[in-house]
């Protein structure tokens, strides 16, 4: 341990670091959810024209258009207003559902509202009971759903690798053999390659040096609460 690390209140700073991200993702959720409320009201005045009856600081008249007001009193692009407006053709939900669900997500399921318009209610439901849920589950529950597989409420992890450019043509003809002994509808989707690489994996661990060696692991604690407690020396 260098002079400097021993200096610092690891704990502390471990707190400290949790305790900002918890904070920033909170108030990136909280965005989410008044970004919604914002996009229902706002489309409240769309429907009756009521910007009609407001005046427009800056010409001392009231508002010409629906635009020139969006200008002016929400303070967001067109496009992200007009967007939402969509949203709320699409999946015609109470406005406290929408506001729940959140921008990205509400986004999302536009997509199963197109393409898979009967499983929406079973999304919402998930929704409804895990607030929680993060987009990026969302995004391949809804991704392997519309590619025509059932309903799939599980929760994924996304998991990063670097490759070397020179290796990159052997782990696509890993995948590409996989798809072809156990094809799966939408390949190219990070849940379709994710599929392949448990295929392998799985494969991989079902040899009986690699079982025995993963016992050994499993018996001097390498696994201990889902955790990896051993370090790969380089």
């Amino acid at each position: 341990m260098t002079p400097l690390a021993k200096k610092i209140d690891h704990s502390a700073l471990r707190k400290k670091i949790k305790d900002l991200s918890d904070e920033l993702q909170q108030l990136h959720d909280k965005a989410e959810h008044k970004l919604v409320e914002l996009s229902n009201l706002v489309h409240k005045v769309q429907k009756g024209q009521l910007f009609r009856e407001w005046t427009n600081p800056e010409t001392r008249k009231p508002f010409n258009s629906f635009e020139d007001w969006i200008r002016v009193d929400v303070k967001q692009s067109k496009a992200s207003v007009y967007r939402f407006i969509g949203v709320k053709e699409h999946l015609k939900l109470p406005d406290k559902t929408l506001e729940l669900i959140g921008s990205s997500r509400c986004f999302e399921l536009v997509k199963v509202a197109k393409e898979k318009p009967k499983q929406l209610a079973r999304f919402v439901k998930e929704i409804e009971k895990n607030p929680a849920l993060p987009f990026f589950s969302l995004q391949q529950m809804v991704a392997n759903t519309i590619a025509g597989h059932h309903f799939d409420s599980g929760r994924y992890e996304r998991m990063d690798f670097a490759i070397k450019v020179e290796d990159l043509d052997e782990v696509k003809k890993a995948f590409a053999v996989m798809q072809a002994l156990e094809p799966v509808k939408n390949p190219e989707a990070a849940s379709g390659r994710g599929l392949h690489l448990v295929s392998l994996c799985q494969e991989f661990l079902s040899g009986r040096e690699e079982r025995e060696t993963l016992k050994r692991l499993e018996k001097a604690g390498a696994f201990v609460n889902g955790n990896i407690n051993f370090k790969i020396e380089e």
